[in-house]
């Protein structure tokens, strides 16, 4: 080394030799990373926060007692308690990575990229030279042929991630890349956390690139996903509508982040008036290879219904993450959840289906059976002990049961006390009820398992936040009789002693106030209850029944609704998978409520005025506010001007 060159003084130049490295942390001034897998060596002089060959964290001081951390060896094969923690770790990283906006115009910039790789083709010449005279011309795509995570670190515990060839427990997989106008083999760099207690497998999960990772099998550019979708809104097979090589693919729209009060209608709000029951017995569930289980203990009527949805979604997600893993083949029926919006649900949301009794219908006359009971002219709990022989069968005479006169049994109706909680396999395939709005919005859907009973009804009923004044079922009786017997305070709030009726059942039937055109005001002071509807301030309920039990498709639905939603409601479907069965119905049930609420908020808007703007009310229902810019500070400030729609706009309003 010189001196400066002004100075005229000259030192003899000495050699300086690079440090051998000894592996030590401080030898001749270097540091080596503590990622026993890594051999990064850096100068202690610029020593980096991570280390730039493997992300491990270089300032986190090293334990006393080992400097080498506990830390995988990718070249072992994992056990088998390792790939369970594997397989729980990375579906939660698939989760919290995964987020897939509801709308397409949040991936403009993603479906533009799709357009243009498309539409890109590529000559390469002597891409591949078979000898010194010739070549091979290939023809490529503009899509990428391989694909690795830019991530260093896991999000999860940041731990350094590990990346290997063949052999490793992070290698690359070879899959197929798919688009509408292209088919071709892609490869997938996989890495792993060394994280003993993480080990979460991390490979392409951003959408950005246009592409969602089925299993590391199959990359789908997006834009199908929303092709597929509509196919599913119109009514048709998931299966066909995503064709054969895609049928497990639009688990895509069950991770969506999706508010589900958005099919929660802007007329009626969270609160209607009026719903009608509407059963879809052709949605069904093939039963080959899923069988059904009940507990053997008393358990509690309530169901988790956010936590029952997690589940069906996290075994979804499991089937398209890993495509070798088995599907439930055992599924705990009583766990199984109505869906209801967020809004409208009821703080406790009950599912008794296990105690529905399994036997022919009784003979008799069941509404004057319950009207003894309540009475006090029969107990049932001691029927045997404080009734007669004779007062039995005037009690049969009176429920107009034919009774044998030589006969030694006093009593014909079939009373059970409990029902069968007992593993089997069902004979029938599980269908769903859902609650209707006139104008096509789902309330609330129930997916049974047994054959259908009043016990259903009234466990949607009771789920949700607020029991409608008048519902519609062809159970109507049977609904009402449900309700005295198993929550006789409820009913007697409701409707007294007429077995849900307008009026007493014996006598003539009278006009329902509550159906009648009034303003309503919400007092957000008060504390709310179930029992008082927001809307006509009373507790009385009714439940009526279509002229003559006639078919609630054809009496009691609105004639306005379009075509396709009554074709995609009584199509024929089947299911091989309980959790694509349950996903596939809440994903039908919220595109079909939500297309009727566009149109609802199109029809508003339309008719809004300058400086108006749509607001949804304490209710949920549409509004129209006003904005008032006159204020001291010349700040914006919504204030609302009405909530209830416009008596002319309500007329013009076009449910679809």
């Amino acid at each position: 080394k010189t001196k400066s060159a002004s100075t005229g003084n000259k030192r003899p130049v000495r050699a300086i030799l690079p440090a051998p490295d000894l592996g030590l942390s401080t030898a001749r001034g270097r540091g080596r990373c503590k990622n026993p897998l890594c051999n990064y060596v850096y100068k202690n002089r610029h020593k980096p926060q991570h280390c730039p060959n493997c992300g491990w964290e270089l300032s986190r001081a090293a334990s006393r007692k080992s400097k080498i951390p506990n830390v995988l060896d990718p070249y072992t094969p994992l056990t088998a308690a390792q790939k369970d923690i594997q397989r729980q770790n990375t579906l939660l990283l698939l989760r919290r990575s995964l987020q897939i906006p509801e709308s397409e115009a949040e991936l403009q910039d993603a479906l533009a990229l799709i357009q243009q790789l498309n539409s890109t083709q590529v000559l390469l010449s002597n891409c591949i030279p078979c000898s010194e005279e010739k070549g091979t011309i290939c023809l490529q795509t503009g899509w990428p042929c391989f694909y690795e995570p830019p991530a260093e670190l896991c999000s999860l515990c940041q731990y350094p991630l590990f990346k290997g060839g063949h052999g490793s427990a992070a290698g690359q997989e070879d899959c197929w890349l798919l688009t509408e106008s292209h088919l071709q083999t892609a490869t997938i760099q996989l890495k792993i956390c060394i994280n003993p207690q993480c080990l979460a497998l991390h490979s392409l999960v951003d959408l950005y690139p246009g592409l969602f990772n089925v299993g590391n099998k199959l990359l789908v550019s997006v834009d199908l996903f929303f092709k597929i979708r509509n196919h599913i809104r119109l009514g048709h097979d998931p299966t066909l509508a995503a064709l054969s090589v895609l049928q497990n693919t639009f688990v895509i729209y069950h991770l969506t982040v999706r508010d589900y009060n958005d099919m929660i209608c802007g007329v009626c709000g969270i609160a209607p008036k009026v719903e009608i029951a509407q059963r879809n017995t052709n949605n069904a569930l093939l039963l080959h290879n899923v069988k059904f289980t009940w507990p053997d203990f008393a358990a509690s009527d309530e169901v988790h219904v956010d936590e029952f949805w997690l589940t069906m979604e996290n075994e979804a997600l499991e089937q398209a993450a890993f495509p070798s893993s088995p599907p439930i083949t055992r599924f705990d029926a009583s766990i199984i959840a109505p869906f209801i919006p967020p809004l409208m649900r009821n703080s406790t949301v009950i599912n008794t289906e296990r105690d529905k009794i399994q036997s022919d219908e009784c003979t008799g006359d069941l509404s004057m059976l319950v009207r003894l009971i309540h009475e006090g002219r029969l107990s049932p709990e001691n029927l045997f002990d404080d009734q007669t022989h004779d007062e039995l069968m005037s009690v049969l005479q009176s429920c107009g049961v034919p009774v044998s006169p030589d006969t030694d049994s006093p009593c014909v109706f079939p009373l059970h006390t409990h029902s069968e909680r007992s593993g089997h396999r069902l004979t029938a395939p599980p269908s769903h009820d859902c609650c209707l709005i006139l104008c096509q919005v789902v309330c609330g859907s129930k997916y049974m398992v047994r054959n259908e009973t009043a016990r259903d009804h009234v466990d949607l009923l009771l789920s949700s936040r607020f029991w409608p004044p008048v519902y519609i079922t062809d159970a109507a009786q049977q609904v009402a009789l449900c309700t005295d017997v198993l929550y006789p305070e409820l009913g007697l709030q409701m409707w007294g002693r007429n077995q849900g009726c307008f009026s007493d059942p014996m006598g003539k039937y009278v006009s329902c106030e509550e159906l009648q055109d009034q303003l309503y005001s919400v007092d957000l002071m008060a504390v709310e209850t179930p029992q008082v509807h927001p809307v006509t301030k009373s507790p009385s309920r009714w439940i009526v029944s279509p002229a003559g039990n006639s078919d609630l498709e054809a009496d009691g639905l609105t004639e306005e609704a379009p075509p396709s939603v009554n074709a995609v409601r009584r199509r024929a479907l089947t299911f091989d998978s309980a959790a694509y069965y349950y996903l596939y119905n809440r994903l039908l049930d919220f595109l079909l409520s939500r297309e009727v609420v566009s149109a609802q908020i199109a029809q508003v808007l339309s008719a809004c005025q300058p400086g108006e703007v749509v607001i949804r009310d304490a209710l949920y229902r549409l509004g129209v506010a006003q904005i008032n810019t006159e204020n001291e500070e010349d700040e914006e400030e919504v204030e609302e001007t009405g909530v209830e729609l416009k008596s002319d706009l309500k007329e013009e309003l076009v449910l679809d």
